[in-house]
């Protein structure tokens, strides 16, 4: 009896790979009269097996509906009895075909099917199925019941998909500055077409150029500077009536801070320039604008926003407000700072801030030697602005501005004995608006009026448009788009004001990595109020950079200027050419 139960149990355990099990013999064929009709009954009425109740492990065994696989006692004799009886192996042979027909495996698969699991169930093929919605097992290749398989499913290849996901929508996104609208103070008097300060914040380069400049670290803040010295000739360096062309030589540093704190912001560009002309030294002249922002995170909603600014230009000899030949161009000088408190109700914003700006104009010292006061023009102005928003959706913001603002002048009244002093309101409406990154900006419009002390000069009222736009058009390509109007002051007799609208476009496109092109463009109208002075400008240019390295580059420009006045005098054209070397240090 014992030898008996021992040679039963050899072929499970030659199955597992044991050795020194007895083979079958001639003595077992007498059992075969008796065998063969239990092992029949036992292939069509399948039966647990004792392992399986007792919770050992056992093979994997795939079946399909409606069929059935034997017994572990069945496929014992059977393995027992194939060798002396043919009979019991072609009595077994559907069950072994069975589970020859039923792959191991699917290739297609992460890991072999749960044992015994019908491919026609609900069961995802592609892994386990959630603990507690179904019976099948969490443990993925487990049997049916609950026996963990010999052969251990197969790994990965490949990461997860939500781990690619998370990867590319949990990924930080640097602030990219050039996306951000910047608004500048207008320079009182006629705007130097050449010269007028961008309404457009430049882009900026990405760490990962390998021509863009690395900066200069100094503990948070890093500098950007850059020097350049170019070469070339101006058609008209006076830009009046009277041409006199002459060789141009510009010297030019900039300045660009950025900070990397972990609360609280530093931003900010400064440019300088000085323009000599050889051969016409009553034509030099400086020129440069800037401003630097300072964001202080108080509370989680709760900021202050501090700016200062300035501008530096001259007027040109062919301006209304001179209305006689001068020597040299007269310097006219802007500077100011805001002050401003932002505090946010969930998705209410509400910005209060207050303007301080002060603007002084030069003397001028005409032909014959004589002097122009002009300090009856220098005047100081306040203002107090309250801006409320309300965020829709992220990137979408619509807001409504409101400008109240004085402008006081140092002399009650001028040379021609008006009084200047003003009062002013803007009120704009608007959004700042963000397109999946690519179209970005912000677009107001609204009404502005200006009361004057003196009765005799009429009030300046009229539409105003404003904002920037930025257009990621390809990956290569950017297009900007900028608009403002404002109020400037001016001494024309009978003039009350000038009513000033400027639109700026702006493409850049990379040929190379290092070489990009850049095309400019300027629309400018200035209307006299109380007189019939209407003066039309534009510009339009081109500009061709090349970088070296990372800190050397070769920049040639062209720029083309037009102004069409009613002004006896004031209409004029220039052509300039300059190329030259940039220097990142």
């Amino acid at each position: 009896m014992a030898r008996h139960r021992s040679d039963a149990a050899c072929p499970r355990l030659r199955r597992r790979g044991a050795a020194g099990c007895p083979r079958q013999g001639a003595g077992y064929r007498g059992l075969t009269l008796f065998v063969v009709p239990l092992l029949t009954m036992m292939v069509r009425r399948p039966r647990r097996a004792p392992a399986e109740r007792s919770g050992r492990p056992v093979a994997d065994e795939r079946r399909t509906r409606g069929q059935a696989g034997p017994g572990l006692p069945a496929l014992a004799l059977a393995a027992s009895l194939s060798a002396a009886l043919p009979s019991a192996a072609i009595l077994s042979a559907p069950a072994a075909a069975q589970t020859a027909t039923t792959p191991a495996t699917d290739p297609s698969l992460p890991g072999p099917l749960p044992g015994g699991q019908d491919p026609a169930t609900f069961a995802l093929r592609t892994g386990p199925a959630p603990q507690g919605l179904s019976r099948t097992p969490a443990r993925p290749g487990a049997s049916r019941f609950g026996a963990r398989p010999r052969t251990p499913p197969q790994r990965r290849s490949r990461p997860p998909t939500t781990a690619i996901t998370r990867q590319a929508t949990q990924q930080g996104v640097a602030d990219d500055l050039r996306l951000r609208p910047t608004v500048q103070v207008p320079v009182s008097g006629l705007p130097d077409l050449a010269t007028a300060a961008p309404l457009l914040r430049r882009r900026t380069i990405d760490p990962l150029d390998p021509y863009g400049p690395l900066g200069i670290r100094f503990g948070g803040l890093t500098l950007f500077p850059a020097l350049q010295q170019s070469v070339g000739y101006d058609s008209n360096p006076d830009r009046s009536i009277y041409r006199r062309s002459s060789m141009a030589l510009l010297t030019q540093g900039e300045l660009r801070v950025a900070s990397d704190w972990s609360s609280h912001e530093l931003t900010g560009a400064m440019r300088f320039g000085y323009f000599l002309y050889p051969d016409n030294r009553n034509a030099n002249r400086p020129d440069g604008d800037g401003a630097m922002r300072l964001r202080l995170d108080v509370a989680r909603d709760t900021k202050v926003d501090l700016e200062g600014r300035y501008a530096i230009s001259t007027q040109r000899a062919g301006s209304p407000d001179l209305a006689a030949q001068v020597r040299d161009r007269p310097l006219v000088a802007a500077y100011g700072g805001t002050v401003g408190v932002t505090q946010a109700f969930n998705r209410l914003q509400v910005t209060v801030a207050g303007l301080v700006d002060r603007q002084t104009f030069e003397n001028a010292q005409l032909t014959d030697g004589t002097l122009l006061r002009q300090d009856d023009r220098n005047a100081n102005q306040y203002g107090l602005r309250l801006r409320t928003g309300y965020e829709i959706t992220p990137g979408f913001t619509p807001f409504v501005d409101a400008l109240v603002d004085t402008r006081i002048h140092d002399f009650a009244v001028d040379q021609s004995g008006l009084r200047r002093d003003s009062d002013g309101v803007t009120v704009r409406g608007g959004s700042s608006f963000e397109i999946s990154r690519l179209l970005t900006g912000e677009v107001s419009g609204g009404y502005l009026s200006r009361h004057y002390a003196d009765s005799r000069l009429r009030d300046v009222t009229g539409p105003v448009i404003d904002g920037t736009m930025t257009w990621a058009a390809t990956a290569l390509t950017a297009l900007r788009l900028g608009a403002s109007t404002s109020v400037s002051e001016t001494i024309v007799p009978g003039a009350s004001g000038i009513f000033t609208r400027t639109a700026v476009a702006e493409i850049t496109h990379d040929l190379r990595r290092n070489l990009r092109l850049t095309l400019t463009g300027t629309v400018i109208n200035n209307d006299y109020q109380g007189t019939s002075i209407r003066e039309q400008g534009y510009s339009a240019g081109v500009k061709l950079d090349y970088r070296l390295n990372r800190w050397l580059g070769f920049r040639a420009s062209y720029a083309r200027e037009l102004l069409k006045s009613t002004a006896v005098g004031s209409s004029y054209h220039s052509d300039t050419y300059l190329v030259g070397v940039r220097v990142n240090p």
